[in-house]
């Protein structure tokens, strides 16, 4: 029986580039979550502090806190010039999903390949709004959701010997 290939040319769109340089970067939405929990921590020690009626830090003290604010918040402009980076340069490639019986192959420049998986090699699909990340032993890779035939994504979500999980990249 011949395998039925399909192939189909994509593109990132702008929301799509953003979830997939987080994804690329590793910093899903870590900066959110860590200044929330900063946040609760210095409101909770400040609540500590009036309750139980202690002096407020002394002024070295709170000069390692505000030094503390202020590498954070470079930290954050960096993620954010290396998040428009990596976005700008997604949304320029024009990559083509190669759609096998057995597993599926990215291309760029229809000759280039990027990326190969078999169905039974992928060990992870987190699957978020716009993008999709793959996990297999030759690394991983986000590919649109709206990239993906249905079939595919089917096959993908239904893989027995995969990790799934959701994911919110944004």
């Amino acid at each position: 029986m011949a395998e039925e290939i399909r192939q189909k040319e994509f593109s990132f769109s702008e929301k799509e580039a953003e979830a997939a340089a987080r994804c690329e970067l590793g910093v899903g939405d870590l900066p959110r979550k860590a200044l929330f929990w900063a946040a609760v921590i210095i409101l909770l020690s400040i609540g500590a502090r009036i309750l139980l009626d202690m002096p407020l830090p002394s002024l070295k003290m709170t000069g390692m806190y505000g030094a503390a604010v202020l590498a954070w918040a470079l930290f954050l402009v960096y993620i954010r010039i290396r998040l428009r980076d990596t976005a700008r340069e997604l949304t320029k490639r024009t990559l083509y999903l190669t759609e096998e019986e057995n597993g599926f192959t990215v291309h760029e420049f229809s000759k280039e390949m990027r990326y190969h998986a078999r169905f039974e090699e992928i060990t992870a699909v987190e699957k978020g709004e716009y993008i999709c990340r793959i996990t297999s032993p030759m690394g991983r890779i986000c590919i649109p959701v709206k990239a993906m035939s249905s079939g595919f994504r089917d096959t993908l979500y239904s893989l027995e010997g995969a990790q799934h999980m959701m994911r919110d990249w944004m």
